[in-house]
């Protein structure tokens, strides 16, 4: 029995998908609707590893430091994943500080724990390097979690393998669900917390089957209401756990919204160029002019994506390209520009994907009591421009990263970030157009995450404020385990 507060954290979430879809949502839009549809963002930027790690400690990117921008700019022009272990969360998660004050946890599959740890309750691990953990082991034979099930990752698959994919997505996904009623029926614990993945996954690969406004909506197919399926499945767990504790409180969220991916590009550098604080390589400074090399590059990132959608990418290629990602510079080369007078450049998420937000870059090479200066200068030269052929602004907003966040580690951070507007893409490239109705990204991995349309409801208590910081969870979480009674609506 579970008796303080049940957290189910379901990924990728949307708030705006939901209200889409209500009619067939009744448990969690009628859970919006009785909190009068509280909205909440994510952190910046809208990324899953960055965005747990805040739920589970209540500090923002800046603070506990798992944040990752690629810095193209980079003399080693290095493409590194993030990487980090369990120590930086053990002692620090709401489950860790909660046992601390005596009350027991059981947490399943959360999102960026690895090898995992003994608590005080149950533990059991996603996934990670081919074996799954339970603590204690000898409550490994209750639950015997599947990790031929768990384990698989399907990405940037093809159109005649998406059947096997979509049925990938149900088998974990009813994993997940079968893990979770085990632990509601055999844990005697105060809070439990699970993590479902699959929502988030199966929007990254069939958003375009099912939008009739994606570029590549091929029209009516046997795959259109494949995340609304998913949306069903997940809305009528939550009306299980609702009725089989019904004396337990419930809150449900979402670490980001989930969206159309950018299928427009905006020149960021470009627009650094033409303002006068990148420059480019000698031989590329007349606008529109591209060189043998960057003809090529083009030419064989095309194919590339031609045959990732033709035939998939297998999974020991994925493997490959994750240890040893040089490939990317396909995308975005250190070898663009002149380093020694380019002040200011673009620092993406990825070097690969086209994402709506990200940063720019001030260059090594401007002294630290400049940097500040030339930021709000930089600020002040974009904010007022506009998409080419339109009145409205290309920057939704524009900022000085340390006027947003002001943890020990913004040195994670480029110096300015932004928000554009979701129909484009930040692009490395320079080009004759600012703004080009052209992308590649989308078309192998259409969905994308969103900002500020992350999920919050809750059950057995009210949420009272209208607007929710992905910071607030980590308090509602010990606030409503340290009342008490629970509070009936």
């Amino acid at each position: 029995m579970i008796k303080k507060l049940i957290i189910l954290g379901i990924d990728g979430m949307d708030f705006d998908v939901i209200k889409r879809y209500k009619e067939f949502l009744p448990t969690i839009n009628g859970l919006l609707e009785k909190d009068k549809n509280p909205r909440m963002r994510s952190v910046f930027p809208a990324d899953t590893t960055p965005a747990w790690s805040t739920i589970y400690t209540g500090l923002d990117p800046s603070e506990h430091g798992i944040i990752n921008f690629v810095n193209v700019g980079a003399k080693q022009n290095a493409y590194r994943p993030l990487e980090f272990d369990d120590t930086v969360f053990q002692d620090k998660t709401f489950w860790d500080v909660l046992n601390q004050e005596g009350y027991s946890c059981a947490v399943l599959l959360p999102m960026n724990i690895k090898q995992g740890w003994e608590i005080k309750g149950l533990m059991i691990t996603r996934p990670y390097e081919g074996k799954m953990h339970v603590y204690p082991a000898s409550r490994e034979s209750i639950y015997q979690p599947r990790i031929d099930i768990l384990g698989t990752e399907g990405k940037f698959t093809s159109e005649s393998d998406l059947p096997a994919l979509k049925k990938e997505f149900y088998d974990k996904v009813n994993e997940e669900i079968r893990l979770t009623k085990l632990a509601m029926e055999n844990e005697d614990v105060d809070v439990l917390f699970s993590y479902f993945s699959t929502t988030d996954g199966i929007q990254h690969d069939f958003w375009r089957h099912c939008d009739p406004n994606h570029p590549n909506y091929p029209g009516p197919n046997e795959f259109e209401n494949t995340i609304r399926d998913m949306y069903i499945t997940m809305d009528t767990f939550v009306g299980e756990v609702i009725k089989a504790n019904p004396d337990c409180k419930l809150l449900v969220i979402s670490d980001h919204g989930h969206g159309a991916r950018p299928v427009y590009t905006a020149r960021i550098n470009e627009l650094l160029k033409r303002g006068g604080y990148l420059v480019p390589k000698e031989g590329e400074k007349r606008v529109g002019k591209v060189s043998s090399k960057k003809k090529l590059k083009k030419i064989v990132r095309n194919a590339c994506v031609g045959f990732v959608k033709k035939v998939g990418l297998p999974k020991w290629a994925m493997k490959f390209a994750r240890r040893f990602p040089v490939w990317k510079s396909l995308f975005a080369s250190s070898n663009d520009f002149n380093w020694a007078k380019t002040r200011a450049y673009l620092s993406d998420l990825s070097a690969l994907k086209n994402y709506s937000y990200g940063g720019i870059r001030i260059n090594d090479n401007v002294p630290e009591n400049e940097r500040d200066t030339l930021a709000d200068e930089i600020i002040a030269y974009l904010k007022p421009i506009k998409i080419e052929g339109e009145e409205k602004n290309l920057f939704e907003w524009i900022v000085r990263t340390n006027t947003f966040y002001h943890g020990s580690h913004l040195d994670r951070y480029p110096e300015i970030i932004y928000q554009m507007d979701e129909r484009y893409g930040g692009e490395w490239e320079l080009g004759e157009h600012i703004c080009e109705k052209t992308g590649f990204m989308y078309m192998l991995s259409p969905g994308g995450h969103r900002w500020r349309t992350a999920l919050i409801v809750s059950n057995g208590f009210s949420l009272t404020k209208d607007n929710y910081e992905m910071t607030n969870i980590y308090e509602i979480i010990m606030d409503e385990t340290r009342k008490k009674s629970m509070i009936h609506f």
